[in-house]
């Protein structure tokens, strides 16, 4: 008889998939949101002001969630960097086939 482990996380989560870093970049949004809220304040008294808030913390709460195949936007964009770093071997000549 084999004995089959549980799914257990490594990493503290407060629900699947968000943990401390998800919750450092999502107050970041926030803040950058809250920022945005006070220059607006300056100059206007519109309810535009708290919508920035609300958009920039959803943007980011939707940046570093993972999505149902386990990456989030944060870190697909981080494999496309590096990715585009990489040499990349081309197998075909350019202009043409060579017959």
């Amino acid at each position: 008889m084999y004995q089959v482990p549980k799914n257990i996380s490594a990493k503290f989560e407060f629900f699947p998939g968000f943990g401390w870093k998800e919750l450092f970049f999502v107050l970041i949004g926030l803040s950058i949101g809250l920022f945005v809220y006070l220059i607006l304040s300056i100059f206007t008294k519109s309810i535009i002001r708290y919508l920035i808030v609300l958009i920039l913390t959803g943007l980011s709460y939707f940046a570093v969630v993972p999505g149902p195949d386990g990456n989030s936007v944060f870190s697909l964009i981080k494999y496309y960097l590096n990715w585009t770093k990489k040499q990349k071997r081309y197998l075909y000549v350019q202009g043409g086939c060579r017959d």
